[in-house]
Formats: C-alpha cells, structure tokens, sequence
C-alpha cells in the first residue's frame, strides 16, 4: 500500500514537471544553479547591453531597470547578485523540446570611400527617388487589398514592381550613392546583412538598412548549389565568398539571380549597429530571435557552441530579429565585425537551449506550464 501511495506521489510530481508537446512555446521554471556555466560567467561583458536596454525601458523592465542602472562599476559578483535578487530563469521549450538551432551574424565590414575611383567603384546606394511602397490596406476597399505592394512612379504612374538587382546592375538609378566600396562581393554580403561599416580614408560610416525592392530573397548557396558549384560540406559563407572573389566573372552571373537588392542609410557614429531594438549590438552579447515568442529587450542566459565546438554559455540580450530567425528555440548570435567575426558567423549552425530571465513581480509572456 505505502509502495503505491509512493509511486502515485511520484507520478503526480513527474506530471507537474511535465511540459506539454503541444505548445510551440512553453517556459518551466528552473532554478539558477542549473544554467550550466551561470556561476563562470563575466557579467561585467554583458553590462554595455542590458545597459543600452534600459535606456528607454518599457513598462514590464522599469522596476528592474532603476535598480541596474545604480550598478555602474560593480563587480561581476555584483551584478550576478541583482539578477538573482530580481530575476527568475525559465527554460524555454517548443513542442515538448528545450533544444534548437543557433546561427551567427557578424558586422559586415568594408573598405570604402565618399568619392568614386577606379579602386573604389562599386555603389552604396541610398533609397531612390522614384521608390515607392504602397500598403494597399490604407487606400483599398476591404476585401481588395493586396498587403504592401513595391514599385516606382513611371510617367506620373504607380508602376510594379520595383527594379530586380539584375535591372539595378544595368541602369543608372535614381537614387543617391551614399560611398563607394572596392568589392562587388563584399557590397553583396552588405545586402545580405543588412548593416555594416565602411572604412574610408575621411573615418568609419557606418550603414544601417533602409528599405528594400520588394522582390524575394534568393540565398547565393541555393543558387551555387542549384548550378552544382558548392561540394558537400562547403556551403559556408566564408567558402562561398572565397569562391566568389576567386571567380569574380562568374560571381556577378550568380548575384545577379538574388533579385532582392538593399537600401541604405548613414546611421550617427556609436558603438555597433542598431538592432531592431533601436539600440546598438554589443559583440558576443546581442542575440536574434523571433519576437513572436522571445520580447526585445529580454535577458536569455544562453547554451549552445561555436562552430569550432568550444562552449557559448552566457547571458545575452535579445536586441535583434532575422527574416529567417523563426521558432521559440532559435537565435542569431552576434559576433561583432572583423575577419574573425565573419569567419565564426559563417560557419555557425550548433544545437542548443537557453532560459528565459524574468522579472519577478511581472506577468510572463507565455502560460507557464
């Protein structure tokens, strides 16, 4: 009898841990010992991106805030302190999992200048004159809209769509160049970026995106592979690049069949660039995620590799989003500019987990199971 009484209790506390498989998201609290490298942790590294958070902090962090900002030159012990004090860590899970998948992105970083020559030749280019983007929600009848729409004003006409990048390559747009850069390539993984900074002989511009054409965006590894170009286990942003610039013919060929094509604007000098957060990105402590699930600004101690196999745990700020970060487990770390930074972004794509921190006194972003 007692040895039933025992499995049932058993049973009933398993089942009170358990986390539904139906759930794209579900959080379980944990306790901080158990964030595997918690207690190793440098905090003071991660003290520029909570701090750039709580500049202009919504409602849900203002309590949490006031009391960080009065940590300005405490030791790691410190504020590893305050965290525990205020915050509660949650596991986050998708489907009954705790695992997914972590990617990096880096600062694209480029040598440049404000005036074109024959080393400096390839445009920037700034939102065009013509450009027009249409929400036809805004000037449809319900039911007769087609969502946002992209295009150019031809002959005193809306015409659709916009230029594709091939057209772009051909024509002289009308639109202003912001600098000019030494590498079509380089230009190109700009565009697949987003941000970057140019360094010029008059001092560093630093890019941030302005728009695009509206055309869908074809990854050049689909494009290489699709041409049997890429061997099996080189698919690599650093391999692809390298490719490209060894094959610069060929290369512009390949560009050319992304049709979707970037829009810039010069961004005031500070730190890093400026995530979707509108703050800028600390190297190594920003992270990308799905807003869907994972609110900006938010603290997530993280555990995954980098893809040289070496352990990534630490706390990090959710500052950033992706067009291809989606799913309650996934994230985009960054890891600054520089050669370094683009060789470990480029080849990054590790399993891994990470835990939500919250404020104690707030209600979370998702049912708790």
């Amino acid at each position: 009898m007692l040895k039933k009484l025992w499995c049932g209790l058993l049973f009933g506390v398993l089942a009170a841990c358990a986390v539904s498989p139906d759930k794209p998201m579900a959080l379980k609290r944990v306790s901080f010992s158990s964030l595997p490298g918690w207690q190793q942790d440098d905090f003071e590294q991660v003290w520029p991106a909570l701090k750039r958070s709580c500049e202009k902090p919504q409602k849900t962090w203002e309590k949490f805030c006031a009391g960080f900002n009065r940590l300005d030159g405490q030791s790691s012990k410190e504020i590893r302190r305050y965290l525990e004090k205020e915050l509660t860590p949650y596991q986050v899970y998708s489907y009954g999992k705790k695992e997914g998948t972590f990617t990096g992105y880096y600062e694209a970083s480029l040598k440049g200048s404000l005036q074109k020559s024959e080393v400096y030749s390839v445009p920037i280019y700034g939102v065009p004159s013509d450009f027009v983007m249409l929400d036809t929600r805004e000037v449809c009848l319900p039911g007769g809209d087609k969502g946002t729409l992209y295009g150019r004003l031809k002959d005193g006409k809306f015409s659709t769509p916009y230029l594709t990048r091939a057209q772009i390559n051909e024509t002289q747009m009308a639109a202003p160049v912001l600098l000019w850069v030494d590498s079509s390539v380089d230009a190109f993984i700009l565009h697949i970026q987003g941000s970057g900074r140019v360094e010029t002989p008059d001092g560093v511009v630093h890019l941030g995106y302005a728009g695009n054409n509206g055309h869908p965006f074809l990854g050049i590894g689909s494009i290489m592979k699709a041409e049997g170009l890429l061997e099996g286990g080189k698919s690599s942003m650093p391999y692809i690049r390298k490719w490209l610039k060894e094959n610069p013919k060929k290369a512009e060929q390949l560009m050319a069949q992304n049709p979707r094509y970037i829009f810039f604007r010069i961004l005031p000098q500070s730190d890093g660039p400026l995530g979707s957060a509108g703050v800028p990105l600390t190297p190594e402590r920003s992270l990308a995620v799905d807003t869907t699930y994972i609110p900006l600004n938010t603290p997530v101690f993280l555990n995954t590799k980098t893809p040289d196999g070496d352990k990534i745990q630490k706390l990090v700020v959710a500052q950033d989003t992706g067009n291809a970060i989606k799913g309650a487990i996934r994230g985009d770390f960054f890891w600054g500019f520089g050669e370094n930074a683009f060789q470990m972004a480029g080849r990054m794509k590790s399993d891994g987990e990470y835990f939500l921190l919250w404020p104690k006194d707030q209600p979370l972003p998702t049912d708790n199971p």
